[in-house]
């Protein structure tokens, strides 16, 4: 399976994470994510992006909060 993030729309530079999960494909983690928010396509796609999550491939242990 894929990991899959959940972002705020904005510029790339400015984009905030929300939150991730592992899915098949695209297409299944924004109907997951859809149903975690609550929202109807249009609104969701006003409000945020999902995108493919890249792993650290040096430490795939090293998380965001441990640097």
């Amino acid at each position: 399976m894929t990991k899959w993030a959940l972002y705020t729309r904005y510029s790339n530079e400015n984009r905030s994470y929300v939150m991730s999960t592992e899915q098949q494909s695209k297409a299944e983690a924004r109907a997951y994510f859809m149903g975690v928010k609550q929202l109807k396509a249009e609104q969701f796609d006003n409000l945020y992006q999902v995108d493919r999550m890249n792993e650290s491939k040096s430490n795939p242990n090293k998380g965001l909060l441990l640097g």
